[in-house]
């Protein structure tokens, strides 16, 4: 993770998010919905907004990366019903 990442996970920690984490994670959104097909209702979109946000949180910045990791946690959480678990 480069210095500039570390320190907009390190701020979004503390309740700040700049605009390079929402641009990320925006991005990493549009992929992620561009691509899965379990994504049917505004629950499921709302399901990975939720992943995404928290993977993010954890140090997952690479944009491509977070859409794939998101898309199929967000796909599990949908085959199994587990939507309030995220």
């Amino acid at each position: 993770m480069n210095v500039s990442a570390q320190q907009s996970v390190s701020d979004m920690m503390s309740g700040i998010m700049s605009p390079v984490d929402l641009r990320v994670m925006q991005h990493a959104m549009f992929m992620a919905c561009d691509s899965g097909d379990t994504l049917r209702t505004i629950d499921d979109v709302e399901t990975l907004g939720r992943v995404v946000l928290k993977l993010y949180a954890a140090g997952l910045v690479d944009p491509e990366k977070l859409a794939d990791a998101a898309g199929t946690m967000a796909g599990v959480v949908h085959i199994q019903g587990l939507r309030r678990a995220v």
